[in-house]
């Protein structure tokens, strides 16, 4: 049984083969970190962590791409190149055009994932996105984390929900998918908060989801807060209800791209440590989800 809509049997259907997402490091970087906000960043963040492509030599994402797969692919196995670390629309549109548009001409490419900020648009880099739209299979991955401003305060993303939600009305005027990405157990955030984050999405034309767990990453302000006794983490048990619940009150049409986030200690992960075992953690979701007959939307509140 499908206990949720998976965006990779989503992208399987649409292009009628499994579909390979690449990471990219598309050299842009952030306003919450170059000083246009601030310099400190998200206290959670270590963008190495949660991207492979952070890791890498900085060199142009098409490049990347054709080191990685320099024959493109066949047609049997079809690429979205995936802008992941930092913030891919923050820029000009000739800076935008100048990473986008390469990655489009290389062999087996269907479309293209840009990571970004809720606040990092412009009326000109949304015309440029309308049209982008029309070419490829665009996909426009917002970071929320929250519904709600005093957790997105606490966390120091600098923005509010207001602007998750005009940029996601924005892009679906110009028929842009737009993913939410969502992290439970933040400090401060009870599990009735957490519902109501996922009731305000499903009242949005989002396309897709990507949930994870808070992660502690060496370096980072939660570290410090986590060794002090000022930040805790969800059990895999509690991360996994958490989860289920949050599913059942999704459109039943919302893509999910990710059920869970995993880290390694090489890669800063001090915390929960179930983390680091994305195998064996999907497989204790996947029978508590069978056990409960989880599904998706099932507690679905339409307007």
């Amino acid at each position: 049984m499908a206990h949720y809509l998976s965006y990779r049997a989503v992208l399987r259907k649409r292009f009628g083969a499994p579909v390979v997402r690449v990471p990219l490091n598309g050299g842009f970087s952030c306003p919450n970190r170059d000083g246009k906000l601030d310099t400190k960043g998200c206290l959670f963040c270590d963008n190495r962590s949660f991207s492979p492509a952070a890791l890498k030599n900085m060199e142009s994402a098409a490049a990347q791409l054709l080191r990685r797969y320099p024959g493109g692919t066949d047609a049997k196995r079809p690429l979205i190149p995936y802008l992941q670390p930092f913030t891919n629309t923050y820029g000009s549109v000739e800076r935008l055009r100048h990473v986008y548009e390469p990655l489009l001409d290389v062999a087996g490419v269907v479309g293209l994932a840009v990571g970004t900020r809720p606040d990092c648009f412009s009326e000109e880099i949304y015309r440029y996105l309308a049209d982008l739209a029309k070419r490829t299979c665009l996909t426009i991955e917002i970071g929320l984390q929250s519904s709600h401003d005093a957790t997105l305060a606490r966390c120091n993303r600098r923005h509010t929900f207001r602007d998750f939600e005009e940029a996601v009305k924005r892009l679906s005027e110009c028929s842009v998918e737009t993913v939410a990405h969502v992290m439970l157990g933040l400090p401060g955030e009870s599990g009735e908060m957490m519902m109501q984050t996922a009731e305000r999405i499903a009242t949005l034309p989002c396309s897709g989801v990507k949930i994870h767990q808070l992660m502690i990453i060496k370096e980072t302000q939660f570290a410090r807060e986590y060794e002090e006794g000022a930040v805790d983490v969800l059990t895999l048990e509690t991360y996994t209800k958490l989860l289920c619940e949050f599913l059942s009150r999704l459109r039943p049409d919302q893509h999910i791209h990710r059920i869970m986030a995993d880290s390694t200690e090489k890669n800063g992960l001090l915390a929960p440590d179930w983390s680091s075992d994305k195998s064996g953690s999907i497989s204790f979701i996947r029978s508590f989800m069978d056990a409960h007959n989880t599904r998706q939307g099932s507690a679905y509140l339409r307007p």
